[in-house]
């Protein structure tokens, strides 16, 4: 059972459908969007980045593990691992310790894959 001081320790983000930012942003704890982000987003440890279905994101991506089911237009780099989906549209470099495209992806990308640092 969870009480109100546990859940106050959970680490995690979430940005709804219909939400809208501009600007660079940086996320520490694993992250859902569903939002549009025009700027950089950066993940500050090595929780997960989900981009879900209605997002949409015109910027650079750093994160550790990144799964993408949204749109991207920009240039993403993972120390981990990237899924792109087959409901996802991406455009731009990609690079990654490994790299999943599902078939249906649209993916226009120059994308290598590279050990972490």
């Amino acid at each position: 059972m969870i009480n109100g001081n546990d859940f106050r320790a959970f680490q995690y983000n979430v940005l709804g459908l219909g939400s809208k930012l501009s600007g660079n942003v940086s996320f520490s704890g694993n992250t859902i969007i569903t939002a549009t982000i025009e700027g950089n987003v950066k993940m500050l440890n090595s929780a997960k980045l989900i981009l879900e279905r209605d997002s949409k994101i015109t910027g650079k991506i750093e994160a550790f593990d990144l799964e993408i089911f949204g749109e991207v237009d920009g240039d993403i780099y993972s120390e981990g691992s990237v899924s792109i989906r087959s409901s996802a549209q991406v455009s731009g470099s990609i690079k990654a310790k490994k790299l999943v495209i599902y078939p249906g992806a649209i993916v226009n990308t120059e994308a290598n894959s590279q050990t972490a640092p």
